[in-house]
């Protein structure tokens, strides 16, 4: 019996491959970009602190920004595209809003992180007015336009995977923080902390999200 040729083989990944892939790629390669879109905005914010940039510190942020650029590329040449099938153009469009969406929350992350110093929006410090503007305006503004262009465009079945995420997340946060607030009045927890009750929230709300869209 002739062995059979590896080049007849199905070049495609399992489902379960495909997903794990996903997983990892978005995982790690997401946390590699935060990460490094933070250490931009740090090192430009002290930069600029300190007057005008020299021009190693404009070879140096550029470096890291070259940097994000080919690791984000890099995401997407070895994301797995496996197991979507064909793609109508509503799904299409869908993604691009999406992705918009995500560019300009970095690109809006980084002025922010630029602009603040040392203030940090994930912290209970006093930040300037004009951070405050801009934040308020992309979470009550930029947001929700971005949201509801996005779920416009989306199909059943993520439709449903989203509703699911928020419905487990809002009951979240409707058992957790009334909980939360209990227990610090009995001085056993400290008082509640709406940013990383907010995170929490969110995190979930992606998690149940996930599983029911790819799982």
């Amino acid at each position: 019996m002739m062995k059979p040729d590896l080049d007849d083989l199905p070049e495609e990944l399992s489902d379960g491959a495909v997903l794990l892939r996903r997983a990892l790629i978005g995982i790690g390669g997401g946390i590699v970009l935060i990460f490094l879109v933070g250490v931009i905005a740090g090192y430009a914010s002290v930069v600029f602190e300190h007057g005008a940039p020299r021009l190693v510190d404009a070879l140096i942020i550029g470096a890291m920004v070259l940097t994000g650029a080919a690791l984000a590329y890099g995401m997407w040449r070895l994301w797995p595209r496996g197991v979507d099938g064909p793609i109508g153009p509503r799904v299409r469009s869908a993604r691009k809003i999406f992705t918009t969406a995500v560019i300009a929350s970095v690109v809006v992350g980084l002025v922010i992180g630029i602009a603040g110093g040392s203030e940090s929006l994930f912290s209970n410090e006093p930040v300037s007015p004009g951070v405050a503007v801009l934040a308020i305006a992309v979470w009550i503004i930029i947001g929700p336009v971005f949201t509801w262009l996005w779920y416009q465009k989306i199909d059943e079945h993520e439709a449903d995977a989203y509703r699911d995420g928020a419905l487990v997340a809002v009951h979240a946060y409707i058992f957790i923080t009334p909980a939360w607030w209990i227990a610090n009045r009995a001085g056993w927890l400290p008082a509640p902390d709406t940013i990383l009750v907010l995170l929490g929230v969110s995190l979930l709300w992606i998690i149940v999200w996930f599983r029911q869209r790819y799982l």
